[in-house]
């Protein structure tokens, strides 16, 4: 008899031990919450081969290519000048972004100090 409540106690505890914590918030396998602190900045094309330019949420810059898997399992699908695209992954929701270019601080100020003059 004791030994069948030791069995017992332990599938308990083993049970409980593999609950997830209700006050936590689920497991992001996507990254889906880091998809808006990427910025997309342009391409450039050199000798019929594209580069896009893109900033990560640490500010580093990085250089991609269409096919190029990014964190998370992201894979750039496509990019010009405007925007670019990218596929999430398998059971990702949204299963595709895109982001537009932005410019720089400078390019805004110089195009606005041209258009007053």
């Amino acid at each position: 008899m004791a030994t069948k409540r030791i069995t017992v106690a332990c599938l308990l505890v083993l049970m409980l031990a593999g609950m997830r914590d209700p006050f936590q918030p689920p497991l992001d396998r996507c990254m889906t919450s880091q998809l808006e602190l990427w910025h997309y900045q342009g391409v450039v094309i050199m000798a019929e081969a594209a580069t896009g330019i893109v900033r990560d949420p640490a500010g580093r810059w990085r250089r991609v290519q269409k096919g190029d898997s990014l964190l998370g399992g992201w894979r750039v699908v496509d990019f010009d000048k405007e925007e670019m695209r990218i596929a999430t992954g398998e059971g990702c929701e949204p299963a595709r972004w895109q982001w537009k270019r932005e410019g720089s601080q400078n390019e805004k100020n110089s195009n606005r100090s041209s258009l007053s003059q």
